[in-house]
């Protein structure tokens, strides 16, 4: 029988305007020949439909009862039809691959031909076809006869599925039940066996009820033979390790110290920390920035249930932590019946692959040497539209961006084909949020890498270094050196930080404080050792501190792999193929065999060691350049995601020497034409995140003097962050660089997502003992979820300061014993003026440590406590001590829980402070006795501003405040809006400002207007707003 050969979108046939033309000639053709030769059922049904319902009948004639006199001529009518449904979807049979019938996703056809229905299909009876299916063997015509077939429709079958014994019974159970209907029943089924004397047959039915029953429920399937000769040949291929990113003599961390985490749909609360590890090494390394929800630890037992009540699990991790390592171990788990045993099948594919990355069609994803197997495989595959397949991708990102969202991985991954196979996929941040927005009608379930904990990183670093003042000298250059301490949380990380740290450490040579120093100390060990290696000297190269002081023939290679690495980025490429295998790595790459070769011979594939390392060596090859090139270089490149580390690795490597030219193109990276040098003068215009990537640059040279000189115009010395998501790593860069500037700064962040371990990061360079508090005139930490954690970090720096002035907290998460603790902690400070800890909680029994502070300090003018929750016990404890401070002028309160013993003690306490001329009592469900109260109370005070919006006063209140106005020898500003106010009561508080012309504004409602008349209004000359 010829096959037909399914040619794919795109052909000129597929396009051709005369297709349904010759369709129905070619239809004619069948039926003039069909009528003598087949039954007259299929024959009128063939002459009745001319049009797309035609495809059915083909189908049928060829697959069952034409003679092969004809069967040619309808296979060509086929094939013109399958190129006219081509165009509507491609047909995912390669072009000249013998997989029996033809397959259409969408069409009639493919549902008829390819798709046969599993035993699962027949409702009631599937049991019993089941067990014939595995156990008829050759007997199936037999047994087709007393089902009533004939010998035409037995001769079809054979002729259709030739030597392929499980497609023949499939299909004679197949029309037995189309012709049936609701008669094909267990009863009839059996029957029939009986009357072809296949009593033995039947006998092991009844004894194997309970076995398929229970088959039934837990989801087995009795595989067909060549599935199952493919499944052990995915076995094999699994059953080594995979060769894992490394350094070769140092123990590369393996999968099992990684930390999974599901993240939930939840938002991370602002008591909640993220994993400080992933923000650290994500803010160093990738685009993206980490996932903003909850995340709950699980196991790989959990993770297997993720997978298996799930379309679509994703898994996102940095570069190095374990993702492929995960997956390929999934791989093993199932191989050896650990895990995973629900699925019959499971297929390991790498995107890094070039058999993968460059699949077309289902083919190419499920090969075998035999084309045979190959195809049962693929039909059955088809047939059960991926039913208990499990497909691992590994290295989503790895794809093109055009690949990721078209492509036969993406229709996988959306369900448009085999929507019912399972799929876990790996990627990089980058890619995750375009994956999860692929397949969010799947409804994924999205798991995280977190790489090492602190414990983990202990104990690795303990099994690195075995003697203990080692191990100690090694602890605390992490501590000094946050930066490293953050590439520690990602195991192949550890691995690189601990060789380059010793052999440093054996040439007596600094350990590496900036990422462009441990890259360039990775390249010169591994190129060192490598010629060891080669040579056998025992005595070594020459140290030497930078690549281009290498030898001739080693910075050579060193400048062709930096080529190599700069196209990579340029075309967003990780791996590469077709490599020489002549060119000398230097340790530099490693090859890996592909799992599922296109050709006869394996293939390899190369990539960098680590992402980071190709983008170091992409920035060496633009610093070879000249400058005019290095411009041109930046310009082309300056939109590019990846060039964020590979500019900061040229800063590092060229500490900035070159022409204005150079360090314009820097700036053009982020629309900023300007000269780095002289941008600082024109600050206004900057922008935040461009603000943040100069001073990783800065870093990156680590010269103060560069420092100095770049900062040095910034105007007021005020750097503002607002809406920026800054990690702690982002702030330990910040710190270094205001405290090598030598000058006093002003900062701000608002809504900065900083936390506490950025706080610390902030504070943890030191020169001759001083943070960068001491350089600080002003921080504000506005809606930053810094927690108790922060505030102690910060009360602890402040014990040493005497030069900020201004600190705010507000809404930083901060619990009442913190707060307490932070008061304490500024009793003897005596510069800070202006303290807002505001929004925060503060309870009465953590009043002790705020008295202490009104009571001993002697700087603060200015203290905002506006809704933290004070009740009236903590009020009366606050004003006891009130009426002592001599400098505190300016007192918010707002939120506050007063009753009249409290209010009464507040005026007590002002009446006897001479220095307190500002008072905020907004929102402190004050009534009208609590204002009457309070107004007799302050008459003889030097208050000059009332605040009391927002109070539920009404009549009395409003008259006590007239008196007050009217009365008061330094009342100037009085704020009454959104209160219950009166014609009388305005009239009052208006008349009052007539008697005493010192007050001069007067805030109500914009309500009021209405109440008061216009020339009276005007007599006021603008001393009464309205809000």
């Amino acid at each position: 029988m010829m096959k037909p050969v399914i040619s794919p979108v795109g052909s000129k046939s597929a396009r051709s305007p005369s297709v349904s033309f010759r369709w129905l000639g070619q239809v004619k053709t069948i039926e003039n020949r069909l009528n003598p030769t087949c039954d007259h059922g299929f024959a009128r049904a063939l002459s009745c439909n001319k049009r797309d319902d035609n495809m059915i009948t083909v189908a049928r004639v060829i697959c069952v009862l034409l003679p092969e006199s004809i069967r040619d001529e309808a296979a060509e009518a086929l094939q013109v039809l399958a190129q006219n449904v081509a165009s509507e979807q491609e047909l995912l049979i390669s072009p000249g691959t013998d997989c029996g019938t033809p397959t259409s996703t969408d069409s009639e056809i493919g549902k008829f031909v390819a798709a046969r229905p599993t035993c699962e299909a027949y409702s009631g009876t599937g049991a019993v076809i089941n067990h014939f299916s595995a156990n008829l063997g050759s007997d199936w015509k037999r047994l087709g006869r007393k089902l009533q077939l004939s010998k035409t429709d037995l001769d079809g079958i054979e002729v259709a599925n030739p030597q392929v014994l499980e497609d023949q019974i499939s299909d004679l159970f197949h029309l037995w039940k189309k012709r049936n209907g609701r008669h094909a029943t267990a009863e009839a089924l059996i029957a029939a066996a009986q009357s072809a004397g296949l009593d033995d047959l039947i006998t092991t039915v009844h004894e194997a009820n309970l076995a398929l029953a229970s088959d039934a429920s837990s989801g087995e399937k009795k595989l067909p033979f060549s599935v199952s000769e493919y499944v052990e040949y995915l076995k094999g291929r699994y059953g080594s390790d995979l060769p894992l990113t490394g350094l070769r003599g140092e123990a590369v961390p393996v999968v099992k110290h990684v930390s999974l985490s599901l993240v939930t749909n939840d938002d991370v609360t602002a008591e909640e920390e993220m994993r400080d590890s992933w923000i650290m090494w994500e803010a160093v390394q990738d685009t993206a920035r980490p996932t903003k929800k909850k995340k709950k630890p699980i196991d790989m037992k959990e993770v297997e249930k993720l997978i298996i009540n799930s379309r679509v699990v994703v898994v996102e991790g940095a570069p190095g932590i374990g993702k492929s390592c995960l997956a390929w171990k999934l791989g093993v788990y199932w191989k050896n019946g650990e895990l995973l045993t629900h699925y019959p099948l499971l297929a390991f594919l790498r995107f890094r692959d070039s058999s993968v990355q460059s699949a077309q069609y289902l083919s190419h994803l499920f090969p075998h040497p035999d084309p045979k197997t190959q195809a049962a495989v693929l039909n059955w595959i088809k047939r059960n539209h991926g039913d208990h397949c499990l497909l691992v991708l590994d290295g989503y990102d790895e794809l093109s961006s055009g690949a990721q969202t078209d492509s036969i991985f993406s229709r996988i991954v959306e369900g448009d084909l085999l929507p019912k196979a399972h799929l876990v996929v790996t990627s990089r941040s980058s890619a995750v949020a375009r994956l999860l927005d692929l397949c969010k009608t799947q409804e994924p379930r999205h798991i995280e890498i977190l790489g090492f904990t602190e414990a983990q990183v202990k104990e690795y670093v303990c099994q690195a270094f075995k003697k203990v003042e080692q191990l100690r000298a090694f602890e605390e250059y992490l501590e000094c050196h946050p930066l490293v301490q953050g590439l520690m949380y990602v195991p192949l990380n550890s691995a690189i930080v601990v060789h380059v740290y010793r052999i440093n450490r054996d040439r007596g040579r600094p350990a590496p404080r900036t990422m462009t120093e441990l890259y360039t100390a990775l390249v010169l060990s591994l190129v060192y050792r490598n010629h060891r290696k080669r040579t056998r000297d025992s005595v070594g190269m020459e140290p030497v501190d930078s690549v281009s002081d290498l030898a001739s023939p080693y910075r050579d290679g060193i400048k062709r792999m930096a080529g190599l690495a700069y196209h990579g980025c340029e075309e967003d490429k990780l791996v590469f193929h077709n490599v020489s295998t002549s060119m000398e790595t230097f340790g530099l790459m490693e090859s890996v065999r592909e799992l599922h070769p296109l050709g006869e011979t394996s293939s390899m594939s190369c990539n960098f060691l680590h992402k980071t390392l190709q983008e170091y060596l992409a920035a060496y090859h633009i610093s070879l350049q000249p400058s005019c090139e290095q411009v041109n270089i930046l310009e082309n490149l300056s939109k590019r995601p990846q060039m964020k580390m590979v500019c900061r690795f040229l800063t590092g490597l060229t500490k900035l020497q070159g022409t204005n030219d150079w360090c314009s193109s820097m700036w053009g990276l982020f629309g900023y034409p300007v000269s780095l040098l002289t941008y600082a003068q024109r600050y206004h215009a900057i922008d935040v995140g461009c603000l943040t990537e100069v001073l990783h640059w800065l870093y990156e040279i680590h010269q103060p003097a560069v420092v100095k000189k770049v900062l040095a115009g910034i105007n007021k010395k005020e750097l503002v962050f607002e809406g920026i998501t800054l990690s702690p790593f982002d702030c330990y860069v910040l710190g270094y660089c205001v405290l090598s500037s030598g000058a006093e700064w002003m900062l701000v962040f608002n809504r900065c997502e900083i936390r506490s371990k950025g706080v610390e990061m902030l504070l943890t360079y030191k020169e001759r003992g001083r943070s960068a508090l001491s350089c600080l005139r002003r921080l504000r930490l506005w809606e930053n979820p810094i927690n108790d954690r922060g505030a102690q970090c910060i009360g602890e720096a402040m014990k040493n300061n005497n030069c900020l002035t201004e600190l705010e907290l507000s809404t930083g998460g901060i619990t009442s014993a913190a707060l307490n603790q932070l008061c304490v902690s500024l009793h003897g400070n005596n510069t800070l003026t202006s303290l807002d800890i505001s929004h925060n909680t503060l309870k009465d029994a953590d009043i002790l440590g705020l008295k202490q502070l009104l009571t001993k300090n002697r700087s603060l003018t200015q203290l905002n406590l506006g809704l933290c929750g004070i009740g009236p016990a903590g009020l009366k404890e606050l004003c006891s001590t009130l009426h002592k401070n001599t400098t505190l002028i300016a007192l918010q309160l707002a939120g506050s829980t007063f009753d009249l013993q409290s209010v009464e003690a507040l005026g007590l306490a002002i009446k006897g402070n001479k220095s307190l001329s500002d008072l905020n009592l907004t929102k402190c469900c004050l009534d009208d006795s609590s204002i009457v109260r309070l107004c007799q109370s302050i008459m003889e005070c030097h208050l000059k501003v009332l605040n009391i919006c927002s109070n539920p006063f009404a009549r009395q209140g409003a008259l006590a405040v007239a008196q007050l106005m009217k009365t008061h020898e330094y009342i100037e500003q009085v704020w009454a809006w959104n209160a219950d106010m009166h014609h009388e009561s305005v009239c009052c508080l208006l008349d009052a400002m007539r008697a005493n012309q010192r007050v001069k504004k007067l805030l109500l409602n914009s309500s009021c207007r209405d109440l008061i008349d216009t020339t009276e209004l005007a007599s006021l000359k603008g001393r009464v707003v309205f809000n």
